[in-house]
Parts: structure tokens; sequence; C-alpha cells
């Protein structure tokens, strides 16, 4: 296989005649009238706006003030029954034969009259008296709810950064005073849509030239007019870039609410919102591997399932690319492998087909030990966006692929308790999507729709079409989606 000729690219600032002439677009001889695409179709491409713009989960926003493109949500999570340890009073084993003695915890989470658990299970105390926030913790008087041996507890059981879990009050048969109660209030998260804007220019009759070959339209059906297929390609670029930017942006307002990032023209700020990765990664929803495992799908994006608090049916997808799929595989393969799973399958595995045989069946599936199904798809953004295309570049492959496609992120896409879901965009109201036209003594090309031909904006012979958009992404909740990065 020979190649004719190669896909040119071309960062002049107008479309004219003279592209297509240099590009041999325009030519009275060519043996296929029909162009082969050898890269393959954009299918796969735009998950993220796939799912929420495509599916009309956009919100609209009007500022408060100027400049002003901020947004905030509630979070509700799970109620908190856990308190982390800041220290203990004395060495050695503590509370022996039911002595009061004091710790220090994190917050204020334990309540007077309640019991608590130790981080190894083997111990229970009762708080008997809440001191009140110090300089180093919260402080407390505990006792011991059994101490059949007098031995105590020991200090490991407090030590920094250990849990222990609250457990039922309990009180005297008579006498006994009231306690109160832990409060939680939803948690708020702020970020902002930034903006986008994009321009097409041609200049001379391009919107009137036809070609020698033949080029597909999104109807299904073909033209031999360069303004459709073109817009369209630009259309695809444009979009391809975008939802780019909504994995990969990163909120840029400083700890005082200013925007860093100024326009050098206007001196104007430019928003960004935060995108996938930084919502939760910020959370601690990240990790990385190097081989993946079954235990480690478990440990990480499963887990991901145990954060939904409430009742509406789960669609968490796993997002990945050519290296994650294989990796998957991989990691389940092996442990049907350890435990010799694999050998009653053989025939499914092994089978034959016109005289030959053929090896392969592969796993893209996981049901969990409680009944969920995770499956994970193939996505071309990972195997052809602009991450990837950077790592093939570079020479940041991986046995043959580019190391972005080994990725993994698991992301929560699940309808919510008002009918909304847990993954949409939210906009500017008035600046969701426009569209307009700067219109010379160029032809326009039937594809940027109505203009009226006596109206002029330039008197060169250009014209240029402009778009602009303003998006921003949120997760009603962002501890059930998971980032896992391949190292």
């Amino acid at each position: 296989m020979k190649e004719l000729s190669v896909t040119t690219y071309d960062s002049n600032l107008y479309a004219d005649e003279n592209l297509l002439y240099r590009n041999k677009l325009i030519d009275p001889v060519q043996l296929d009238i029909n162009m082969t695409y050898m890269y393959g179709k954009d299918s796969d491409i735009f998950p993220l706006l796939t799912k929420t713009r495509g599916e009309g989960l956009m919100k609209s926003k009007t500022p408060i003030r100027a400049n002003d493109t901020t947004f905030t949500w509630k979070v509700f999570g799970r109620m908190k029954h856990v308190s982390e340890c800041a220290g203990v009073s004395g060495s050695g084993n503590v509370g022996k034969g039911h002595a009061l003695f004091t710790i220090k915890m994190r917050d204020g989470m334990f309540i007077k009259q309640y019991g608590a658990m130790s981080p190894s299970g083997g111990y229970r105390i009762r708080i008997e008296k809440e001191m009140g926030k110090q300089s180093d913790g919260f402080h407390y008087y505990l006792v011991q709810s059994k101490d059949t041996t007098g031995a105590g507890i020991p200090v490991t059981e407090f030590a920094v950064g250990k849990y222990w879990v609250l457990t039922a009050p309990t009180v005297p048969l008579s006498k006994a005073g009231g306690n109160r109660d832990n409060t939680m209030t939803p948690g708020e998260w702020v970020s902002q849509f930034g903006l986008h804007r994009w321009s097409k220019h041609i200049a001379g009759n391009v919107s009137n030239k036809t070609l020698n070959i033949r080029l597909p339209l999104d109807n299904g059906g073909t033209t031999d007019m360069w303004m459709p297929f073109d817009m369209k390609r630009f259309d695809i670029d444009r979009m391809l870039l975008e939802e780019d930017h909504l994995w990969h942006s990163e909120f840029n307002r400083d700890e005082k609410g200013n925007i860093t990032l100024i326009d050098e023209e206007t001196h104007e700020p430019v928003p960004e919102t935060a995108g996938v990765k930084e919502i939760v990664t910020s959370i601690g929803n990240y990790d990385t591997y190097s081989d993946l495992t079954l235990a480690k799908i478990d440990s990480t994006i499963v887990s991901a399932f145990g954060n939904r608090v409430d009742n509406t049916p789960t669609e968490i997808i796993i997002y990945t690319g050519d290296g994650g799929i294989r990796q998957f595989n991989k990691a389940l393969q092996d442990d049907a492998n350890t435990n010799t799973y694999m050998i009653p399958l053989g025939d499914r595995v092994i089978g034959e087909s016109d005289g030959y045989l053929t090896y392969g069946k592969y796993f893209n599936q996981y049901k969990t030990i409680d009944g969920k199904i995770i499956s994970i798809i193939n996505t071309n953004l990972f195997n052809h966006g602009p991450q990837a295309e950077k790592d093939r570049a570079n020479g940041n492959m991986i046995a043959g692929f580019p190391a972005y496609s080994y990725n993994m992120v698991s992301l929560d896409h699940s309808r919510t308790d008002d009918g909304g879901r847990n993954i949409g965009l939210i906009a500017e109201k008035g600046r969701e999507y426009i569209t307009g036209v700067y219109k010379g003594m160029s032809p326009l090309p039937p594809v940027w729709g109505s203009v009226p031909e006596s109206l002029l904006s330039t008197r060169q012979d250009i014209a240029t079409y402009e778009i602009m958009s303003s998006m921003g992404i949120y997760m009603t909740n962002p501890t059930t989606s998971f980032w896992l990065e391949r190292t």
C-alpha cells in the first residue's frame, strides 16, 4: 500500500480557493471520487458533552455582578459517625480499673453519654464529660465500659490519625439527664463557567466551489461542495477541544476570589472552570496503578458505589481507552487463572472459524459481591483525543498505546432525587451558545444560515462565522466518581 498524498494542515487565516488547489482538492482528474477515511470516524469522542449537553442537562445562570461567573451547589453526604484521635494523656495503658482518663479528638463529634468503639474493635468506652475545644483539639473525659482484667486500654488505640466510632448512648435507670445530637448540614462547592470563542474565516468565492470528490454529510448523504464538509470538520474539532477542556480545565480564582488569568489585549479576567480531574482529585478520589489487579478495582473504582446517599438507580460509567480496556481484562483474567476458573472455560475462549482456530473472549464487565455490575467503555477520547495525541507525539507510549489510554475514570451519571443527574453543565443565561456572522463581499455558504445579503460588516472580500459559548461542569456528589491513572 502506498500513500498518494498526506493530510495537510493549514494555519493561514483564510480558507480560500488557493487552499483547495494547493491540496489537490480541485483537480479535473482523480481515479476515486470518494474520500477514504484512514483514521476512523469521530465516534465516542465526546462522552461528557453527549451525557450532559446532548441530553439537555445544562442549567443557565444570570451573573449577579460583572465578571462573576461563579456558581455554587449544595453537597449532602452520609452522616458521619467516626472521629479522629489527636492524642491521649498518659502512656502504656489508660483507664485501668474504670478510672476516668482524658483524650483529645480532632472534632466535637463525641457526645456525653454516648459510647464509642476503638479502631481495633476490641475496646468500648463511655463519654462521661465534654470538656470543649482547646488549642490542641476537643477534650473529653472517658471511662472504659467493661474492664474485667483491669488492664485498661492501650494508648495505641488513641494514636494520632486513628478513628473511633460512636455507639448508642447509655443512661442510668433513674435521674438521667439529656444529651444532644450532631447536626449535619449540606456542604457547598463553588466553581465557575468559562467562555469560549471560535472563529471560522473564509475569503473569495470558496462557498460556491465544488470538488472532484464526494464528501460525507451528517445525514448520511454526500456532497461535492467544500464548505459543508469544512464546517463539519470545524464543528468536530471545536467540540473535541471543548470536551478536553471539561476534563482538564482548572479553577483559576485565588483564595481571595480573584481570577488570576488576564487577557493581554483587553486586560479583562479570563475565567476557567474546574474540570473533571480537578474536581475528583481535590476530594482525594485519585489513585495510580502500574499493573491493574482485581484488588485495585475493588479498593478504588468499586468503592465509589458506597458513597451514594439516595435510592435512585446507579449509572456509574468507567471511561478508558485501548490500554485501560486491556488492563481491565488482564486483571479479571489473572484472577480467574489464579482460581483455575479459566480451565473449564477453555472452549469458550478457543473456537474455530473456517478451519482455523480462533483465540479470544475478553472481559468488559465485573459483578461485585453485592450484585452491582461495573461496565467499562472504550472511549475514543482516551485513544485519539488531544491528550492521547500529545502522548503519541512525545513517545509516551505503553505497549503501543498512548499512556493516556490507560487512565480509567469512573463517573457517576446517576439520576438524583430531584429528577436531574449527578453531572451536568452550567452556562451564562443568554450566552449558552451564540452564533453570528461578520459579512463582507465574500458569498456566504448556506450552512451558515440566513444572513441579509445587503448587510455588510467589512469592506473586504472576507467573511467570518463566529461562535460564543459559556460552559462549566458540576457534580452534585463528586465523592461517587474516581480517577485512576496509569504510572
